[in-house]
């Protein structure tokens, strides 16, 4: 079963898939090496955001054991937002900082 189709059958939106994909993979790279800081850790915050509605209403998980890892790291995210990559990033090397 593809990936697409697994997050079909617990109810999510299909169209989410590849901005999912695309925000933890090239936003996880891009937070590693500080590209782009504040704009990936947006993106990620709004991931995070809409991962922890979904375990919440559509999964009914509870706090513990269910969505703690995605309240963590969109307060992460959104605290990265805010400070930016700091002074050893990408962005600080070639001036968007």
């Amino acid at each position: 079963m593809r990936e697409g189709e697994w997050m079909k059958t617990i109810g999510m939106s299909t169209a989410l898939v590849p901005f999912g994909g695309f925000v933890e993979f090239f936003g996880g790279l891009g937070l590693l090496v500080g590209l782009l800081t504040p704009i990936i850790a947006v993106l990620a915050t709004l991931w995070m955001l809409s991962t922890t509605w979904f375990a919440k209403s559509k999964l009914k998980k509870k706090y513990f054991g269910g969505y703690e890892l995605d309240i963590t790291l969109l307060l992460a995210a959104l605290a990265l937002a805010f400070i930016g990559g700091g002074t050893f990033s990408l962005d600080h090397l070639i001036g968007l900082a």
